[in-house]
């Protein structure tokens, strides 16, 4: 059975920026498969490479400023190799972007077993560098849809 890893970024003081950080922790409720891993991302750093390492499949969620239409959500899928597609998406991402550094062909922890499998979703927020704790109406109401998304790329 592959390992899965599924990373929530965002920082909860920091309303909707958090909405990674909110969908991991409403999918501690769920009934998940033994070979999946849940991690929040708060901040990134030393422990990007761990979280990158030895898994087949690597979930991230995380807010965007995409199309300025909030709460939109957007799923994007990349396999086997990270180019500028990846970096792309990455970037329109408000932390996930930091990852690319990590998955870019050709550096030294590309060669550590990195994914072959790497779904990116994306929530629209409205507003960033706002600071308060909870999520805007627009974004809470999709973290639900966000999670049963995720749940079928599990099972």
């Amino acid at each position: 059975m592959k390992k899965i890893r599924i990373i929530g970024c965002g920082n909860l003081l920091a309303h909707d920026e958090g909405v990674g950080v909110h969908v991991v922790r409403r999918l501690q409720n769920e009934i998940l498969p033994e070979n999946v891993e849940i991690q929040e991302m708060r901040t990134p750093g030393k422990q990007l490479t761990e979280l990158l390492t030895g898994t087949e499949k690597i979930i991230i969620i995380d807010a965007c400023t995409e199309q300025n239409n909030t709460g939109t959500v957007h799923r994007h899928v990349l396999k086997e190799s990270a180019d500028e597609k990846l970096q792309e998406k990455l970037f329109q991402t408000l932390h996930a972007y930091n990852l690319y550094p990590f998955l870019k062909p050709g550096t030294k922890t590309s060669s550590l077993g990195l994914p072959r499998e790497i779904v990116i979703i994306c929530i629209e927020i409205e507003e960033r560098h706002r600071f308060c704790v909870g999520l805007s109406q627009k974004v809470f109401a999709v973290v639900d849809d966000v999670v049963a998304m995720i749940m079928k790329e599990l099972y």
